[in-house]
């Protein structure tokens, strides 16, 4: 009999995740003799989940239809801030909101997102109130005994995380573990619960030792010796043929051609215009401010980076993204954290700020320019290597980054802002969060002396833990393709599933 029959669980059947890594899973759990349900995001997920023949789910919500109209849902039921906040254990839910981005910014207003409110502050809370309720409602008629989601990324991942916690349920997800082609499971929208935690501490306090030290001192000095860029780094200058150019130029034709065809159903009514809902003239507007913001990074004038002597590094963070939102949501305003930041700048230093290869064509010129024409500020261009950048300066800030593990490989020491588990487990991760205090802070950490045998020690601790209890599997293409060669997913799920369980 298998551990798992009659277990509950619920799957947030999201996205693209839903339907080539999420159904899958259920397939595999209904199997084991699992009860299952889902909550869906996104209209066009739901549906295949709801049409879909294999699995039988006891409850099925639809997160985008309550989303679309909460007032529908909640039927005159209300529920005061206060309360919300009592039983997920928080003094306020508002850093939470920020993490809904087509609530708090505009894709209407302007491409790729614009910093004015979109919903106003009463739907907000309606919507809230709306999760809230259909929290209670799975909890009341199903009661799921472990959670999965694809990532910690929104409010609804979020309320539901804080909720189970306060009853001692379990929610898993997979997120990156800063080492190369390797992932972990985090239960926490924290990142900063789970095995992966667990093994780094036990390790930095003498209490357990690694049979990985020696893979993890290997994988050490091949990334000084051979700059490892993140799995999921794309070349944003990569040469196109002349096939892939004709294609790109003409994809904006042919989106709205099918959007005339068959009127795509992702629409929130709440939300209106968003990526996932793009009438004709949006799709115009976003294929061609593209072209424009792209040409604009490329001929932009940088501050020479040759010129440059003593600095601090501060890379510009994806956005709006989870990383950013919600594990440092006080400081995603980025214009106003480097001008803070530049502000604190101790002695002849100055503040180099660099732009995220993936936000380039996304950002805005105006955007750019704020950044560059601020002072002590020194923008540098986009096209010159993090590798090239860490090796030259002295020190990192971030509200939380890859670059934080990429300086930690080069001993460069590094302040985060944010509260990010994962990259605060790091041996070169200082976390400092008061502005006010951060000359002296930078000071500090300036003179903190990292060619150490105790600073190597925990670096290999930290990538051992890695290879103790993550995984390798080409997990982006996984949740980009779906495909047949799954079997190994489900048993790296299956063991973490049994495991929550057990705990």
């Amino acid at each position: 009999m298998s551990d798992l029959k009659g277990k509950r669980v619920l799957i947030f059947q999201q996205r693209a995740w839903g339907i080539n890594i999420g159904h899958f899973l259920a397939k595999k759990l209904q199997a084991e003799g699992c009860r299952l349900a889902a909550l869906t995001l996104k209209r066009t997920t739901h549906d295949f989940i709801l049409n879909q023949k294999e699995v039988k789910y006891d409850l099925i919500v639809n997160n985008d239809e309550i989303m679309s109209r909460p007032r529908d849902y909640l039927r005159g039921d209300t529920y005061s801030l206060e309360e919300i906040c009592k039983t997920l254990g928080v003094d306020t839910i508002w850093p939470i909101v920020m993490t809904l981005r087509n609530h708090v910014r505009s894709y209407k207003d302007k491409y790729y997102y614009g910093f004015k409110q979109n919903v106003p502050d009463e739907e907000i809370i309606d919507f809230v109130m709306a999760v809230y309720k259909y929290i209670n409602e799975i909890f009341d008629k199903f009661n799921p005994e472990i959670i999965i989601t694809p990532v910690f990324v929104s409010l609804p991942h979020i309320m539901f995380n804080l909720f189970a916690a306060m009853r001692g349920i379990k929610m898993i997800a997979i997120t990156d573990s800063k080492v190369r082609g390797y992932y972990i499971f985090s239960n926490s929208y924290q990142g900063d619960k789970g095995d992966f935690y667990d093994r780094v501490d036990a390790l930095n306090n003498n209490s357990e030792e690694t049979v990985n030290r020696d893979k993890a001192k290997r994988y050490i000095k091949e990334f000084r010796e051979t700059f490892k860029k993140p799995d999921y780094f794309k070349e944003i200058n990569a040469k196109k043929s002349i096939k892939q150019i004709i294609r790109h130029e003409l994809s904006p034709f042919y989106h709205i051609l099918r959007w005339y065809i068959k009127k795509p159903i992702n629409v929130l009514e709440s939300t209106g215009i968003t990526v996932d809902y793009r009438p004709p003239r949006i799709i115009l507007r976003d294929h061609y401010c593209q072209k424009r913001y792209k040409k604009f990074m490329d001929n932009f004038s940088y501050y020479p980076f040759e010129k440059i002597k003593k600095f601090v590094y501060f890379p510009l963070q994806f956005q709006p993204e989870a990383s950013l939102e919600l594990a440092a949501p006080y400081f995603s305003n980025q214009i106003e954290t480097a001008r803070l930041v530049a502000m604190s700048m101790p002695d002849d230093y100055v503040l180099v700020v660099k732009e995220h290869p993936a936000m380039v064509g996304l950002r805005s010129p105006s955007y750019i320019e704020k950044i560059a024409r601020t002072v002590n500020v020194k923008l540098i261009d986009y096209r010159i290597s993090s590798e090239d950048v860490l090796k030259k300066a002295d020190l990192i800030i971030s509200p939380n980054s890859t670059t934080l593990a990429e300086a930690a490989f080069l001993k460069k020491p590094a302040i985060q802002l944010g509260d990010l588990g994962t990259t605060l487990k790091l041996p070169n991760v200082f976390k400092h969060n008061q502005t006010t205090t951060l000359p002296a802070k930078i000071k500090e950490v300036l003179k903190v002396d990292l060619k150490t045998e105790e600073y190597e020690r925990r670096l290999e601790n930290f990538v051992a833990a890695v290879y103790d209890t993550g995984f390798d599997f080409n997990y982006i293409k996984a949740w980009e393709e779906g495909g047949e060669a799954m079997e190994p997913l489900w048993q790296i799920y299956k063991k973490e599933i049994e495991k929550r369980l057990m705990h």
